[in-house]
């Protein structure tokens, strides 16, 4: 559990109340100490209508405060949830909320595009530190390779009395086809780099050939790859599994559970786990539908754990889930 800086806490109402009480009486005395105490005698008795409203303003102060925290933590990477601050903070890195499916406003109603999950971006966030450093690193080529394209292309033109930098931007919103990557050195001290991307154009991961020949001309700019790098791209391997589980509820309404909720449960654990070098533990598959309240968890798919190397991801073919009043 997270817990909020001190300097975000909320304050204590009893705690609130009596510093209120004792400021209003303190100040009432310095002018008439017969008034301060009925003040005093008014303010500590619920059923006075003063000390329900001194309550009540209390009570909006705190609500107050807990509001302007939230917004205020909001600001920092490690407790940012809505997505527009989510958009602010990324552009830090001059990132940008990618499009994953463009709009199209040749039907009707027209469908909007679909964006960059805020979980995905943050990802990217993550790791933009590493386009910066002088050596090929892992998370460095990870970075580029999943913010395909949008790096300018920078020319130096020398002109009569000037030196032109020119910055020139794709012209037009690609879609962002590359849903993970995993970069090695194949051949230790060779400088033979192999980027394995994961894909979001087919269900399984597998990329096309026009989305590995995209990514290896980007990846080897020269302004991307390192002098020493060899670096080449190809698809991820995909281990397929199959998650088959069974739910006993104990015929206990406070245990039931409906088969729809249940798949939707499993499908996205498996999107969750659709990434290199996952492993797709049993025990953590059944932690998963406990979360759902359910008696008992039976998990007989997969036989084992399924454990993926750098460069492999699993895929999940299909959820199968029998609930059971037992």
């Amino acid at each position: 559990m997270t817990t909020k800086p001190q300097a975000f806490q909320e304050p204590d109402f009893e705690t609130l109340l009596t510093e209120y009480v004792d400021f209003t009486v303190t100040y009432c005395a310095d002018s008439d100490e017969e008034k301060a105490e009925y003040l005093q005698e008014a303010l500590t008795n619920d059923s006075e209508l003063l000390a329900q409203v001194l309550q009540a303003l209390i009570l909006k102060y705190i609500a107050d405060t807990r509001e302007k925290n939230y917004w205020a933590l909001q600001m920092f990477r490690k407790y940012v949830t809505e997505s527009d601050m989510v958009d602010l903070l990324a552009l830090q890195y001059s990132l940008k909320r990618q499009t994953l499916e463009a709009a199209d406003t040749s039907v009707f109603p027209p469908k909007a595009a679909v964006m960059e999950s805020d979980e995905d971006l943050l990802r990217r966030f993550d790791l933009a530190a590493y386009q910066f450093h002088t050596t090929g690193t892992r998370l460095g080529y990870k970075f580029h390779a999943l913010t395909l394209d949008e790096r300018p292309v920078i020319t130096v033109e020398s002109e009569d009395d000037a030196v032109v930098v020119r910055y020139t931007f794709p012209e037009e919103t690609q879609t962002a086809l590359v849903k993970d990557a995993s970069a090695r050195m194949t051949e230790a001290n060779t400088g033979k780099v192999s980027v394995a991307i994961l894909s979001r154009e087919s269900e399984d991961g597998i990329p096309s050939a026009e989305l590995i020949a995209r990514a290896q001309k980007y990846l080897n700019r020269d302004d991307i790859a390192q002098e020493s790098d060899e670096v080449t791209v190809k698809a991820a391997t995909i281990k397929s599994y199959v998650i088959e589980v069974d739910l006993y509820t104990g015929a206990n309404p406070n245990n039931h559970v409906t088969n729809e909720v249940a798949v939707a449960a499993g499908e996205d654990f498996a999107e969750r786990k659709h990434r290199f070098e996952e492993v797709i533990d049993r025990e953590e598959i059944g932690h998963e539908f406990f979360e759902l309240g359910v008696k008992r968890v039976k998990v007989l798919q997969p036989a084992e754990d399924v454990v993926c190397a750098w460069d492999e991801a699993p895929h999940c073919t299909e959820v199968i889930v029998n609930v059971r009043a037992e």
